[in-house]
Parts: structure tokens; C-alpha cells; sequence
């Protein structure tokens, strides 16, 4: 039989465009940056070739899809095709929807539309995880890709299946995610993983938990690396070690020893948070490949159980260190009050990031004897060019009000660069309040109270604890007032702040008041500061059998650390000529702390004032024989303020 000659010619021509395109496309596959890509695609274009199907496949895979692709080329490729199928359209969508910037795949998806090319079951898995990442804003044009899977009649696709459950769970709408996992038939160990991961990271563990068990009964998914790491990891979270052994357990019946990176680094995560540094070490030692992760849970861990020894020889065999392990080790020193040693690791730091400079500023602020360091350190931040934050300003503002040198200057400086860099919150502005009070700079600490919009608790009790302070009694009672008045609840240390206040004003019938108002009307049990307060009181005020009265009523919580308010009741006595008190309450207190040097001393001084110094001899005869020594007394002095 003779051929056709119209399909004779159609074959002859297939065969020579293969014939034409099979070196070109070798060549491609040598491609590794754009440049060379569009050099290939202008040789294309000048061969002829651009418009062939497999030509365009190859160009827009390599812009899509590799590391040194470019998606906006391959958009406007795709964008150049007349009748683009669904391939090129999913390849496209797959690119944008693996990028940081997937948005475009939902554009791609309604042009395709437009396009009349009918999106398949690769489509809708590349759409919904785009859309995922884009956020629950674009819930709406999510359920609208429900709907049209079930239109076009892919389920039970268990593919895309999944992908709307990994978008309903990272939306937040765990109900919705839940629903379709239970009208799942088959579901697989990703269909479980969603659910349990999901289950995990909104703080529902008991469920998540039974989740799990249901998982491992279910008899054709068995749980894997992700399950386990979701799992241990919110054990880690919820303190819970006993699951979390069970889980390990889990893992090495189900996994075996020879676990992965991820799930070795959560494990020993976990061990060191709670503390059983001979797990982590087994865990450790297993690990096939150590990361920098890896050496860093374990110095934390020990650090967290305050072995510093361990800690610091784990440091020094790490064979790379981070400047987060550097800041590891810092904190550690910093905490276990060896300020020095801090020091010493901060200089050698290759690299310092903020956490570094806040570190130490807050180590020495938090360490009487440093404090004029951390104010030097400061500045030389500043002076390196380093940004400070709301963390930086505690640290300093803690500084500036506990260093008694020539600071308040600085700390109007520090103010200003607060302001300039427009650091705001209640943390830093109270802190601010707090240093301005302390140095007696209070219309400072005032104007500061002023400018926060929302005053909460904090920001109150910071102004009125800094006017009794600075003996602005009626001016602190005042602020109290106008707080009730505002909405506000006074707390257990506003109460103390104008107790105080009506202490250092002699103040008795408001104290009083106040004191009821907390007992009474807001359900306060008062603390020792709170009593102590009134004691002193009372006692200024020469009403001393009220006080001793106050003191035999103390809770027994309260009654059991009284030293300081019978020592703030002797102290009263002595004002005003209360001897025989006086020394009823020395003998008080040599009972409650038969060590203290200093109440065998103020017993023998109200002796030797009396001139009976039988007495006083006896009691100095009494603390020899006790052992107990006085302790020598010491000042210093400012050798230097800051500049």
C-alpha cells in the first residue's frame, strides 16, 4: 500500500526538528546560571527553535525550578506562549510556590483558568502550599480551592488531601483541619504528622498524645522522625519528662538507634532542659554527626545545673563556636557571679551581637561593686556604632539608679537616645521613672509618668514608691488616690509604696486606713514589709504598745521572719526613751538569731547607757562564748565618677 504524501512530509518533518533539537537540549542540561540560560534561549530563538514544546519545557524547568533560576523570567516566558498546557503552568506554580515569594503561584492558578487549561492533581498540592505561606488573610481564596477540588472530583486525592490540612492547621483553624483528617479514608503518616504536629504547637498535648497512640494502633502507618520530633519537642515545653522518656523509647523500637540529625538534636535538647545531663551524654556520644547545635544544648545544659566546670570544658572542645555559643557561655559566667571571667569571654569574642553587649551591661548593672562598669560599657557600645534596644536601657537605667556617683547627667543622655530611637514600653519608660526617682530627680520621673499613654499598674506603683522615696508623702497618698479613682487595682507593693509614704510623713490615721483598704476591701494578706511598715509607724509616732501589739498578731508566715520589724520597734524604743522595751526586744532578737553579732551589741550598748555594766559584761562574756564575732565595719569611697 502507498503512503500518504501529506503524512509522509508531516513525518519527515517531526524527524527533523528532532533531529534539529535533540544537541540543543544536551546542551542545556550543561546549564548552570541564567547568564548561560538566556544565551541558549537566544541561539533558540535565532535557530528557530524558541516556539518547540520541549525547547520551552527545558527553559522555563531551569528558571523555575534550580537554585540559579529565575521565576520572574520564567513568568514572562510562559507569559510569551499562546496556548500554554498545564505542565508549563505547574511548573511555574511549583517555583513560586518553594520561594519566599509564592503570592504569584495564585496569580499563575487564575490565569490558567483563564487560559481554559484544566488544573490536575499536580496543580492544586503547588497552589494550596502557596497559598500557606502567604497567611490566613487568604483563607477566603483557599476554601474557593476546596471547592474546585471537589468540583473536578480529585478527592480522595490523599495528595492534596494533605495539603489542605498542612494550610487549615498553619491558618490556625485546627476544627476545620481536624474535620477533613477524620473524613479522610486512608490517611497516611503526613495526614497523621499534620494533626499531631498541629495538635502540639496549639498546647493541646493530652490530645495530641492520644493522637498518637491511635496513630501507632492504626495498622498501616507507623510514626516516623517528624511525629517523634513534633512530639519531644512539646514534651520539652510542657516539663514533662516521663513522656518524654517514653516517647525515646518509642523512637528506638520504632527507629532504632541510628536516629536523624533533628530528631537527636530535640532528644538532647530535652535532657539537658530537664537537667539529666548522663541521658544527654549518652545521646550525645550516639549522634553520627555533632552539630554546632548539638554542643551548644549540652554547654547550656550544663550550665542550667550550675556545673560550670563541665561547662567550660565542653566550651573549649567544641571545634566551632558561634557567637551564640559565646553568649552561652557569657550568660553562664554572668549568672554564676563570676563577673570577671565574663569579662574575659566578652573581650575574646570574635564576633559580639547585641545579646553580647546586653549580657554584659546587665551582669555588672545586677552586680553592686560593677555598676559604673556597665555605664562604661555603654558608651563604648554607642561609640562602636551598636544599635541598643529596650534590654540595653534596663541594664543601664538598673545602673544609672544604683550607682550613688554623678550619674544623672548620663542618664539624661541615655534618655535622649531612648527618644531619637523612639524605644518605647512600659519596661523601659518604669525603669527610666525608677532612675530618675532614685537619684531625686522626681518632677523627671513625673513628666515621664505623664507622656505614657496607657498607665498600668506598674507605671502607678513606680511613681508613688519614688515620691515616698523622696518624702513626697502627701504627694504619693495623692497619685494613690487618683489610681483607685482611674480604674486601676493597687497591688501588694503599691500599698507598700504609700504605707511607706505615710511612715516617713508620720501619716498614723491614713496608714491605718490603708492598711484595712488591703486587708478588707481588696483581700490582701499583708507580708512582712507590709507589717514592718506599720510597726514603723507606729513607732515614729511613740505608739509603741500598738506596735508590739501588731507584731504578737503577725501570721505565722510573717511572725517566723520578724527580725526586721522587732529591729524597726527597738529602734523606735530607743528614740524615745523606752528602755526597758527595748531591751525585752534585744533579748527577742538574740532568740530568733543567737549568731548575729549585732544583737548582743545594741543589748550591751542599752546597758552601758543604763551604767549597769555587770549586764553589759555578761553579754559580751555570752557572744565569746557562743563564738560569735563582730564584724568589722568598712566604707567606701568615689575615687572617680563617670564622664
Amino acid at each position: 500500500m502507498e503512503e500518504h504524501p501529506t503524512l509522509t512530509m508531516c513525518s519527515t518533518t517531526i524527524w527533523k526538528i528532532q533531529k534539529h533539537t535533540r544537541p540543543h537540549l544536551s546542551l542545556m542540561e550543561c546549564c548552570s546560571t541564567m547568564k548561560q540560560l538566556m544565551e541558549f534561549h537566544a541561539h533558540f530563538i535565532s535557530s528557530g527553535l524558541s516556539t518547540h514544546p520541549a525547547v520551552l519545557s527545558s527553559l522555563i524547568s531551569f528558571a523555575s525550578l534550580s537554585p540559579a533560576g529565575d521565576l520572574d523570567y520564567a513568568r514572562c516566558l510562559l507569559s510569551r506562549i499562546r496556548e500554554p498546557n498545564s505542565f508549563l503552568f505547574n511548573t511555574v506554580i511549583r517555583g513560586y510556590a518553594s520561594s519566599s515569594h509564592s503570592a504569584p503561584a495564585i496569580v499563575l492558578y487564575n490565569s490558567m483558568l483563564r487560559y481554559s487549561v484544566l488544573p490536575n492533581s499536580y496543580t492544586f498540592p503547588f497552589v494550596i502550599k502557596a497559598l500557606s505561606k502567604c497567611g490566613a488573610d487568604f483563607l477566603c481564596v483557599g476554601e474557593t480551592i476546596h471547592c474546585s477540588v471537589t468540583k473536578c472530583g480529585h478527592f480522595p486525592d490523599l495528595h492534596i488531601a494533605n495539603s489542605l490540612l498542612k494550610m487549615y492547621a498553619g491558618f490556625g483553624l485546627s476544627q476545620l483541619a481536624r474535620k477533613l483528617f477524620d473524613e479522610s479514608s486512608q490517611p497516611d503518616v503526613v495526614s497523621w504528622n499534620v494533626i499531631v504536629d498541629d495538635l502540639c504547637r496549639n498546647t493541646c498535648f493530652r490530645e495530641a498524645m492520644c493522637a498518637f497512640f491511635k496513630m501507632c494502633k492504626h495498622g498501616d502507618t507507623q510514626p516516623n522522625s517528624v511525629t517523634f520530633l513534633s512530639l519531644v519537642s512539646s514534651c520539652t515545653k510542657e516539663s514533662d519528662l516521663s513522656t518524654g522518656k517514653m516517647i525515646h523509647s518509642h523512637i528506638i523500637v520504632t527507629i532504632g538507634v541510628n536516629i536523624s540529625k533533628n530528631l537527636g538534636n530535640s532528644l538532647l535538647d530535652m535532657y539537658c532542659k530537664f537537667g539529666d545531663l548522663v541521658s544527654a551524654e549518652k545521646i550525645f556520644n550516639k549522634v553520627q554527626v555533632r552539630t554546632l547545635f548539638s554542643w551548644t544544648s549540652l554547654l547550656d545544659g550544663y550550665l542550667l545545673k550550675g556545673d560550670l566546670k563541665s561547662a567550660v570544658e565542653i566550651f573549649h572542645h567544641m571545634p566551632v563556636k558561634d557567637t551564640t555559643a559565646w553568649n552561652v557561655m557569657l550568660y553562664g559566667f554572668i549568672e554564676a557571679g563570676e563577673i570577671n571571667s565574663a569579662e574575659k569571654i566578652f573581650r575574646e569574642m570574635p564576633e559580639r551581637d547585641l545579646v553580647s553587649w546586653n549580657s554584659m551591661i546587665l551582669g555588672y548593672a545586677h552586680n553592686n561593686n560593677t555598676k559604673i562598669q556597665s555605664l562604661h560599657l555603654f558608651k563604648e557600645m554607642l561609640r562602636v556604632g551598636v544599635k541598643l534596644d529596650k534590654i540595653t536601657l534596663l541594664g543601664v537605667f538598673s545602673a544609672c539608679g544604683g550607682y550613688t556617683g554623678k550619674t544623672p547627667f548620663l542618664g539624661e543622655v541615655i534618655h535622649c537616645h531612648m527618644e531619637k530611637q523612639n524605644i518605647k514600653g512600659e519596661e523601659v519608660e518604669t525603669a527610666l521613672m525608677d532612675m530618675y526617682s532614685k537619684h531625686g530627680a522626681i518632677q523627671k520621673a513625673i513628666k515621664v509618668f505623664e507622656t505614657i499613654a496607657r498607665k498600668s499598674v506598674l507605671a502607678w506603683t513606680v511613681l508613688i514608691l519614688g515620691l515616698a522615696m523622696n518624702s513626697l508623702a502627701n504627694e504619693a497618698l495623692s497619685y494613690f488616690h487618683q489610681m483607685c479613682e482611674a480604674g486601676v487595682k493597687p497591688n501588694g507593693v503599691t500599698f507598700l509604696g504609700a504605707l511607706c509614704a505615710c511612715s516617713h510623713a508620720g501619716l498614723v490615721e491614713e496608714g491605718k486606713e490603708l492598711f484595712r483598704a488591703m486587708v478588707e476591701i481588696h483581700g490582701m494578706t499583708p507580708r512582712s514589709e507590709h507589717c514592718g511598715c506599720m510597726v514603723d509607724l507606729f513607732g515614729r509616732a511613740g505608739l509603741l504598745e500598738e506596735a508590739e501589739k501588731l507584731i504578737q498578731y503577725f501570721p505565722p508566715a510573717i511572725a517566723d521572719d520578724a527580725s526586721g520589724t522587732w529591729g524597726a520597734l527597738f529602734g523606735a524604743c530607743r528614740m524615745h526613751g523606752e528602755i526597758g522595751m527595748a531591751e525585752k526586744i534585744a533579748k527577742k532578737l538574740i532568740e530568733i538569731d543567737p549568731y548575729h553579732s549585732g544583737r548582743y551589741v545594741i543589748l550591751s550598748n542599752i546597758y552601758a547607757s543604763e551604767n549597769r555594766w555587770c549586764d553589759a559584761d555578761k553579754v559580751r562574756r555570752r557572744m565569746k562564748a557562743s563564738g560569735v564575732q563582730k564584724i568589722p565595719g568598712f566604707s567606701l569611697i568615689d575615687l572617680k565618677s563617670v564622664s
